[in-house]
Order: structure tokens, then C-alpha cells, then sequence
């Protein structure tokens, strides 16, 4: 009996002994397959799927390692980088030799624009391992983000000294190549990159960018303007063909084009080209040329030169000047700009100074935009001054003091077709009030 009882209690305990190590190994699979989900999320960059997941399971283990550092890194790249070294930081106070948390902590100083701390961490990094890969591709990434472009290229070549095949750098020196403007050298090392990294689609649509840079785009367009008034005279009407031509290597574009107007029962005409040329990526000239015939309403010639220089990376400046020679006299017209880019937003200031035989006179026109794409934005304005626009006939250059206020949009669809549309406002002081209305639309080949 003795015996048959301690037997049932044998296999009793037997059978709780299976039990919990299925409970035990099930557990474990569902916390594993968390994981994998908060990964796999991080993954696709669904980042609040990943503080979702991790945030649950964190409040039945604080302490865990993945499900913390899987959090940092979903806050980190929401932009939410002071929420993420925290995290960080508390997880090297328990892992404090973590080279995996010591380099992200690192990466995050970068991010939060802490360069010179996130420069001598990586560099601590470096002196106890000093082939680690990702520490130099920490530094390389430190210069170009402060624009550093030869220092990052230098310390892209050792990286490639370490290991040949690291897609990652191949793809950064082809980033700083096509910022420099070299897309033949930016190509190459793309494709190089993609050799080594197939399946990599940012790659892919680097290289398909470097090999627009080789391909001239062609774009005819016509436009109409018509310009009403508010007393009795008839609306004006300019009608414009233009053909434009991309140089080679985005070196700039080619317009040649046609007018005519037709204002006061009589008509006229003017043709010309006009070149936007850039000499290296933040300096570029804009020249143009057009003759008027018979030059009752346009001038005879027009002569237009004007340099932009970019600075800082955001801000362009130019200056410039426009010769008008009318029938009867002959007027030049100085012009300057300053601008700056501003998120999606670029304003600029345009000055004209216009000395006469008398006085010397000032206009100023502000503008601003607002970007979708790189060719896709609305804009408006305001100018005030004396004749703060381009002098198109003899009858611009009446006005001594003007006022207008202008919006519209420039957007290219269906990537073929480019629109633009203007609404101009204008009062010139003792005169009637004009309303413009501008349209153009163009097709690309």
C-alpha cells in the first residue's frame, strides 16, 4: 500500500514537471515572438508599433535588455532622441562595456547635433577597437553632416581599407559626389554600392538620379498673359512660345522663345534666348539676350547678366543688371537678391535700383515659396517701389511708384506636363489699377 501510494506521488510530480515546462517553454516562445514582432516592426519603420509592443511587455520586465533598446531606438528615429538616451543611459548603467549601446548613444549625439561629443565618443570606441566599422562610419557621417566633404571622403577610403565590400560607404562617397556636382564619379560609386547591396532600393534610386543628370530634358511651352484695367481700355495680350533645352549634366538650361503682344490697336514682336549656367554646384549665371521688331512697344535690345553664389548651404545671393535700349532712350536697371531656404520654404528679397537722368530711384520684392517636390511649390509676394518688376515695354517705364501683390503655382504632373499660373495685382501712383493673368503650360520630351 505504502508503495502504491508513493508511486501516484511519483508520477504526480512527474506530470506537474511536464506541465510547468510547457508552461515555462510557451512563455518564453510568446515573449520570443514579441521580440521578432518588435523587430520586424522596427524593421518597416512602424515605430509606434515597436514602443507599443515594448512599452507592454516592459511593464511585466523593466529590466529587459531587448525590449529596451528595441524602445530607444523606435523613440530615436521619431526625432524623440532626449526620451531615447535616457533609455540608453540606463541600460549602460547596467551594461556600461555594451558596444552596441555605445555606439548608438554615440549616433544620437550626432543626431541631436552634439558633434563634438558624439566625435570624441566615437573616437573612445576606436581606441579599444579600433577596426570597428561602425564607428568610422560614425565619424564619416559626423563630416558630412557639417559639410566637411574631404575629411568624410578620407575617412570613407580607410573604412574601404578595412573591408572592400561595405556597401554603406561605397553609397556615402557617391552622396557626397553628387552634392559636389560630380555625377559621373556619384554614379559610379553607386553602382558599386548595389553590387554589394542588391536589394537595397535607396541605392537604386540614387543611381537612377546621377543618370538623369546625364540626360538633356526638352520642354516646348506657350503662355498668355492678359492684363485688365479698371478704367475703359482694352485688356492687353502678350502671347509666348518657348523652347527650352537641358545642358548635359544639369549644367544648366537653354531657352529660346518668341513674344507677341499686342496693346494700344497695335502689335509687336520680340524674340531671344536666354542661358542658366552653373559653373559648380552654389554658383551658377543667368544671361539673356532678346531684340524687339519693330520695337514700337518692346525695346529694340535687352541685355540681362546676373551671378548667384550660394552660402552656408541655405542662403544664395546674386547681382546683376538689365540694359533696356527703347527707340528713344536707353535705360539700365540694377538687381541683387538675397534668399534663404527654410524647410520647405525658400524666401527671397530682390532690390532694382534704377538710375535716370535725374534722380536715381529703389524697388524692393519680396517673395516666398513653398516646396512639395524639387519643381513643385506655390508662391506669393509683394513689391513696392519704383517699377519693382521687369521692364517689358516703353509704357513700364512711366510709373515712378508701384504697388503689387502676386500668387500662384509652378507644378510639374503626370511628369510630363508643367504648369504654371500667376495673379498679379498692381497700382502704379496716379494711374489706373492693372490685373494681371498669367498662364503657361509646357511639355516635356
Amino acid at each position: 500500500m505504502i508503495k502504491r501510494k508513493q508511486k501516484i506521488k511519483k508520477i504526480f510530480l512527474i506530470l506537474l514537471l511536464f506541465l510547468g515546462s510547457r508552461e515555462i517553454i510557451f512563455t518564453a516562445s510568446v515573449f520570443t515572438d514579441k521580440k521578432e514582432l518588435a523587430r520586424q516592426a522596427l524593421a518597416r519603420k512602424d515605430y509606434p508599433q515597436v514602443v507599443a509592443i515594448c512599452q507592454q511587455e516592459l511593464q511585466k520586465n523593466p529590466q529587459d535588455y531587448d525590449f529596451n533598446f528595441l524602445l530607444a531606438q523606435a523613440e530615436a528615429f521619431q526625432g524623440h532622441w532626449e526620451r531615447a538616451q535616457e533609455i540608453i543611459d540606463q541600460l549602460l548603467s547596467l551594461y556600461p562595456q555594451n558596444l552596441d549601446l555605445l555606439l548608438f548613444r554615440s549616433r544620437l549625439l550626432g543626431w541631436k547635433g552634439d558633434f563634438d561629443a558624439a566625435r570624441q565618443s566615437f573616437e573612445k570606441i576606436l581606441t579599444f577597437d579600433s577596426n570597428n566599422i561602425e564607428a568610422h562610419l560614425g565619424l564619416m557621417d559626423l563630416a558630412w553632416w557639417q559639410h566637411q566633404e574631404e575629411q568624410a571622403l578620407c575617412i570613407g577610403q580607410k573604412i574601404l581599407v578595412l573591408n572592400p565590400q561595405e556597401a554603406r560607404v561605397y553609397f556615402r562617397i557617391g552622396q557626397i559626389y553628387y552634392r559636389q556636382g560630380r555625377f559621373n564619379e556619384a554614379r559610379q560609386y553607386f553602382q558599386q554600392a548595389i553590387n554589394y547591396d542588391p536589394n537595397n532600393q535607396d541605392y537604386r534610386q540614387y543611381l537612377q538620379l546621377t543618370q538623369a543628370h546625364f540626360k538633356a530634358i526638352y520642354e516646348i511651352r506657350y503662355s498668355l498673359e492678359i492684363i485688365s484695367f479698371d478704367d475703359q481700355r482694352t485688356p492687353y495680350q502678350t502671347h509666348d512660345l518657348t523652347l527650352e533645352i537641358g545642358l548635359p549634366q544639369k549644367k544648366g538650361t537653354l531657352l529660346v522663345s518668341g513674344q507677341r503682344t499686342r496693346r494700344f490697336a497695335q502689335d509687336d514682336s520680340r524674340a531671344g534666348a536666354e542661358l542658366f549656367y552653373s559653373f559648380s554646384p552654389s554658383t551658377y549665371t543667368n544671361l539673356s539676350f532678346q531684340i524687339g521688331s519693330p520695337a514700337n512697344l518692346f525695346p529694340q535690345s535687352t541685355f540681362h547678366i546676373e551671378i548667384y553664389q550660394s552660402f552656408l548651404r541655405q542662403g544664395e545671393l546674386s547681382l546683376g543688371f538689365r540694359q533696356y535700349n527703347f527707340k528713344s532712350q536707353h535705360n539700365r536697371v540694377y538687381t541683387g537678391s538675397a534668399g534663404l531656404y527654410w524647410g520647405k520654404l525658400f524666401s527671397f528679397l530682390r532690390c532694382f535700383y534704377n538710375p535716370t537722368a535725374n534722380s536715381a530711384s529703389w524697388a524692393l520684392l519680396g517673395q516666398t515659396r513653398l516646396y512639395y517636390s524639387n519643381e513643385n511649390y506655390l508662391f506669393a509676394g509683394l513689391g513696392q517701389g519704383a517699377r519693382p518688376f521687369e521692364l517689358a515695354t516703353f509704357e513700364d517705364l512711366l510709373p515712378q511708384e508701384s504697388t503689387l501683390f502676386f500668387g500662384g503655382i509652378n507644378w510639374i504632373f503626370a511628369q510630363k506636363w508643367h504648369l504654371k499660373g500667376q495673379f498679379t495685382s498692381r497700382h502704379d501712383k496716379g494711374s489706373a489699377n492693372r490685373y494681371t493673368v498669367f498662364f503657361s503650360l509646357g511639355y516635356r520630351f
